[in-house]
């Protein structure tokens, strides 16, 4: 087996038995839900950069900029969910950034299909999160 055959940011020699079937088990959910036309979706932005890669989306925040509309505790539950994702999906070092219009992810690695996949998967599930209904 090729040594640049990774799951999830790990060697597949590495795996033990039952990572591999969960890896296995994974990888058909994801052909199985992913349309033939695009592995990436039009809402979010993926970008390579010197240092890794950003990946981000615009939410609509009802006229208020994130970076006034969230505190810095928000930021820190963020970031405390991105950081137990991160641990599952070998994206160990991401970093969660408000910008005005938008959340971005900064990884500081080159991610693999799998792990864009899962992260726009993340990102939708921060939408339901930081639902601009739910601001006091």
């Amino acid at each position: 087996m090729s040594k640049n055959r990774m799951w999830m940011g790990r060697p597949i020699e590495e795996l033990d038995r039952r990572e591999l079937e969960a890896a296995l088990e994974a990888a058909l959910d994801l052909l199985r839900s992913v349309p033939s036309a695009s592995l990436v979706r039009s809402d979010v932005e993926v970008r390579e950069t010197g240092s890794g890669t950003v990946m981000g989306r615009t939410f609509r925040w009802a006229f208020i900029p994130a970076d006034h509309l969230w505190s810095e505790e928000d930021r820190r539950e963020v970031q405390s969910r991105l950081d137990e994702f991160a641990v599952r999906h070998g994206l160990q070092g991401a970093r969660v950034r408000f910008s005005p219009d938008r959340l971005d992810v900064e990884v500081p690695r080159r991610l693999q299909v799998e792990q864009v996949i899962a992260l726009q998967e993340w990102l939708d599930s921060e939408r339901e999160a930081l639902d601009v209904s739910q601001v006091p």
